[in-house]
């Protein structure tokens, strides 16, 4: 399984992906920080508009939101949909390994790939943002709250797209279910809460419980609960994942 692990994050620091990725996650991170900048200097109505923004908020808040859930299906489904497309998954499965040891050995790495990427960026503009307006206040508890739920976000998504990827075996199809997904499910579970008057049906949905398990303002146990729900959620796609991979045929 450690040999696996290696030859993964191997893969994943020579890949082209990943250095996409990177780099458009690194653009965000300058194109705000800069933003956070001129508003400090130039003064007026930038800075007024900035002026409550603290760096644990901008911290919090750098995983969430549809756009870094895309960038999560982009990265593992790229990885993943292009052992496909190259043919080279054929190759993986033939060394002798279980094919869950290959399927999980490549969740971990591009999961831990993904958290060092996204954590850094988020906390180097956390910087930036609190040196400019401040860092904000809050109790490390809470804070220790925070990171593991942006992990759990992280690691349950790149679960979701595992599954999608294993299923798609496409990169392009792969994304684009994901997109479908997002989007789709947002105006899905709006619509039902409009004709149900069910409040559960938006607050239940994948992006909000994304905003509530890094929001430091709710209730600690409201934000442990969605926390949690989503690290269930998270567990059972990668299970079906690893259940998926382990019966599909890569010919």
């Amino acid at each position: 399984m450690l040999d696996i692990m290696k030859s993964e994050f191997y893969k994943v620091r020579k890949s082209k992906v990943t250095f996409v990725t990177a780099l458009c996650l690194l653009g965000i991170t300058l194109i705000e920080a800069f933003a956070m900048l001129y508003g400090r200097f130039a003064g007026g109505i930038w800075r007024e508009a900035l002026e409550g923004t603290r760096g644990i908020n901008v911290y919090a808040g750098f995983v969430s939101g549809s756009f870094f859930l895309i960038f999560i299906a982009l990265f593992v489904g790229g990885m993943i949909s292009n052992e496909y497309t190259n043919r080279t998954v054929r190759q993986v499965v033939s060394r002798g390994a279980s094919r869950v040891q290959i399927a999980l050995g490549q969740f971990i790495a591009l999961s831990t790939a993904m958290t060092l990427i996204s954590l850094s960026f988020a906390a180097l503009l956390s910087i930036v943002t609190g040196l400019c307006y401040g860092f904000g206040s809050i109790s490390f508890g809470r804070f220790i709250m925070v990171v593991i739920g942006q992990i759990v976000i992280i690691w349950s998504y790149a679960a979701i797209t595992m599954l999608i990827a294993h299923f798609a075996r496409s990169g392009g199809l792969s994304i684009g279910l994901n997109v479908m997904f997002l989007l789709g499910g947002e105006m899905a579970s709006s619509i039902l809460q409009f004709l149900t008057k069910k409040e559960y049906f938006y607050t239940y949905w994948i992006e909000n419980m994304q905003m509530c398990a890094i929001n430091f303002d709710l209730e600690a146990a409201k934000q442990a609960k969605f926390t949690g729900i989503l690290f269930v959620i998270g567990a059972i796609c990668l299970v079906l994942g690893l259940v998926r991979f382990k019966i599909r045929d890569v010919d």
